[in-house]
């Protein structure tokens, strides 16, 4: 079950969802999700910015897919919704442009850093 992160400031307060998985912690805020890590390890996000492609964060199923290959697409664009323990994270397009590939269809089960979809940047 996620746990629930509130940050409150001055200007009000924030909230974030945490998993942790396989001895590692995401956490989802504003329909992105981060790998937490401790400092001197290397990341494995789940897009690579400057290709465009969006890989898994973490093991679940996918219970969405938004695009087609050959559609453009806005960076921030919501390309799948990916389902892990009972949590819903959206992926989204780190680049404008075309979808080359989408590498997987609704109820596929994929691993952490499985290919899900590729963008080229059209930018």
């Amino acid at each position: 079950m996620p746990d629930r992160l509130v940050i409150r400031t001055s200007a009000g307060s924030l909230t974030a969802l945490s998993v942790k998985s396989g001895g590692k912690t995401y956490v989802s805020y504003r329909g992105r999700t981060f790998q937490i890590e401790r400092a001197g390890r290397r990341r494995s996000g789940a897009h690579n910015e400057s290709s465009g492609e969006a890989r898994a964060p973490m093991p679940g199923q996918i219970v969405e897919v938004s695009v087609s290959e050959g559609e453009h697409v806005e960076a921030g664009a919501r390309l799948m919704v990916l389902e892990a323990m009972k949590m819903q994270q959206p992926v989204l397009a780190s680049v404008a442009g075309i979808v080359q590939r989408v590498a997987v269809e609704v109820g596929a089960q994929v691993a952490e850093g499985d290919l899900l979809v590729v963008v080229e940047d059209k930018s």
